[in-house]
């Protein structure tokens, strides 16, 4: 089975200017994949540096995937290291020049010369194109003689090296459109058919425990994984074609449905938010959502999704009293007694929200996200959760510790706001878990 590595180009990288999405976009679908991935390396813009790193993945592994170091400028070295590398002379691909400059044609802007370096190749290197942007980059078996020319480890071996821009919208588009195909074409026999299921309201422990079982087997294989407060199984399985590898993985997968219950909310693309939305419409109800910890998260969240407007009406960040008060009726008196942070006043934002939107549900959001407030009772990652529905209230506290940022906090705040919305479209009842 082929192995690949992930090489992350860029200074700013190194420095933490920039959170590195690129590599665990590739982790995560050369897994999807089967390509197992043994090595993720992070260079700056150094030449010598990016050429030992090359060699180095060059050596050890099937193939390389790179991001960043595509652009117009200087310090953009990712392609002439490659070239370098492999004591390959640069050529100018007129094909792909005339590309870029009618990209900035139809923007209406004069192409600077410096982009003229993006359409530089190494001699007998394949294209993989850019529909978004104006770095290509390089998609390409590098033959046996070229390897034994540059001194590579088992030159016989085949190796193809990738090369994608650094901005992460352009790198998933050419994954989509070229590079998963690719690497599906040169080095995989059979079919991979996997599933995500999506779970939330138990952790990835208690997730393997449940299903220790399944997690055990080869055809399909079942693996857990874990992030921002959800986690997730995936039940993957190859076969000899896409048939037979599906028929293995959905009979797992339905189990696994059935048995996690409420606790699966969906599975691949599915998100909290848009699981929500998709129930929304088939009650076709609608909801409204004031925030005061999470600032708009939720709204966000929500509003991220196309079509959102059918459901979401009105939404409110009320971060001060005063914003409870004038727009959401929470009484003067209630802060007073309970303050902001209360079962209390999140029952009162939540129906005030609904009344001032006219909306079926209402949601609200109070709470501590730190890093400084909170008090012995009620410390840094006290939440409170309100929900209106039917004249109905129902409330929920979260105790999110202190151990948590200000980010964290907010998130997961967020999911649980999402998944008691979700958990009440469900059973349409006050069962809150």
């Amino acid at each position: 089975m082929a192995n690949a590595e992930i090489l992350s180009i860029g200074t700013e990288l190194l420095l933490g200017e920039v959170l590195d999405t690129n590599s665990k976009f590739f982790a995560t679908e050369l897994a999807k994949l089967g390509i197992d991935c043994y090595y993720r390396v992070t260079v700056g813009d150094n030449k010598d540096r990016i050429k030992a790193s090359l060699k180095q993945a060059f050596d050890r592994s099937d193939i390389i995937l790179t991001s960043g170091g595509l652009g117009p400028t200087a310090d953009d070295l990712t392609t002439e290291c490659v070239a370098e590398f492999l004591n390959l002379p640069m050529v100018m691909d007129a094909e792909v020049l005339k590309e870029i400059e009618k990209l900035f044609a139809e923007r209406n802007l004069s192409m600077p010369e410096t982009n003229k370096k993006q359409a530089m190749r190494p001699r007998g290197a394949g294209v993989l194109p850019n529909p978004s942007g104006t770095a290509p980059g390089i998609l390409w078996i590098v033959p046996t003689e070229v390897l034994a020319s540059a001194g590579v480890v088992d030159p016989q071996r085949k190796r193809a090296i990738l090369t994608f821009p650094g901005v992460p919208s352009e790198l998933v588009n050419m994954w989509n459109q070229s590079g998963a195909a690719f690497i599906a074409d040169n080095f995989l026999t059979g079919a991979i058919f996997s599933i995500e299921l999506k779970h939330y309201g138990i952790g990835e422990s208690a997730l393997a425990e449940k299903y220790s079982a399944l997690l055990d087997g080869n055809s399909p294989t079942v693996a857990p994984y874990a992030g921002q407060g959800e986690c997730r199984l995936r039940v993957a399985a190859k076969a000899a074609t896409m048939e037979e590898a599906r028929a293995l993985v959905m009979p797992v997968a339905q189990e696994i449905r059935r048995e996690s219950g409420w606790l699966c909310y969906g599975q691949d693309d599915d998100t909290l938010e848009s699981v929500v939305g998709q129930l929304l419409i088939q009650h076709n109800l609608t909801l409204s959502v004031a925030e005061s910890c999470t600032g708009g998260l939720v709204s966000k969240r929500l509003t991220d999704i196309g079509g959102s407007s059918a459901y979401i009406k009105l939404n409110a960040v009320t971060y001060a009293n005063e914003a409870k008060l004038k727009l959401l009726g929470v009484s003067e008196g209630l802060l007073d007694k309970h303050g902001a942070v209360s079962d209390e006043c999140a029952r009162a934002m939540a129906e005030g929200i609904a009344r001032l939107s006219g909306t079926e549900i209402g949601l609200s959001i109070t709470g501590i996200a730190g890093p400084t407030g909170g008090t012995p009772d009620k410390p840094v990652g006290t939440v409170y959760l309100g929900l209106f529905s039917n004249g109905q209230l129902a409330t929920k506290r979260l105790n999110l510790g202190t151990k948590l940022n200000r980010q964290e906090i907010r998130f997961r705040t967020s999911s649980a706001a999402l998944n008691m919305v979700r958990l009440h479209l469900l059973s349409r009842n006050f069962v809150v878990q």
